[in-house]
């Protein structure tokens, strides 16, 4: 379809107002959402790829220091703050029993199911990572990378591969907070 040239400029001149409209997505100096669009914390909770300036800062100061002590062997770990991590923390400590599963994570099955208050229906997860998945109420400690999946709640870390993933047999592991 060809426009004629003043069609164009009539339909330029009628946009201009509306470019106005919209608010700009990275203006934190206001202080103050406008009535039309969500809470910043609102698409940080949904997911966002950007995190807000200084949001590290206040996990790692939000974080909690846990131990994974397996057959004597203690390795350590941080839970984040999530509604999911804290409802596990409450639950602390633990002794799990866990097992390998699809050569990528050691999982282990939660005597009560964690709270999803707040967190995305789905995630990834990296090594090292320390994951809920909610469809089969399980804790899971994760050695190689697993993609998107619904059910699947991040919700720390812990600091060394090696304990878990050279592990080949099932195994205890008791989880507590660090003193």
């Amino acid at each position: 379809m060809r426009l004629k040239i003043p069609t164009l400029a009539a339909m330029i001149v009628l946009a201009l107002p509306l470019a106005g409209c919209s608010t700009p997505s990275n203006d934190t100096d206001s202080g103050a959402a406008s009535p039309s669009s969500p809470p910043e914390t609102s698409s940080t909770a949904a997911g966002s790829s950007q995190p807000s300036q200084g949001s590290s800062a206040a996990t790692a100061a939000e974080s909690t220091p846990i131990t994974i002590d397996i057959d004597g062997k203690t390795v350590t770990g941080t839970l984040s703050s999530n509604a999911t991590a804290r409802s596990l923390i409450e639950q602390l400590p633990l002794t799990l029993s866990f097992r390998d599963y699809g050569r990528q994570e050691k999982i282990a099955d939660l005597p009560e199911p964690l709270s999803l208050d707040g967190v995305p229906a789905g995630d990834s997860a990296d090594p090292l990572a320390i994951g809920y998945y909610a469809p089969d109420q399980a804790l899971v400690l994760y050695y190689e990378s697993v993609g998107y999946s619904r059910g699947i709640v991040r919700i720390g870390s812990f600091d060394d591969l090696a304990a878990i993933r050279d592990r080949r047999d099932d195994f205890t592991a008791t989880l507590a907070p660090a003193t």
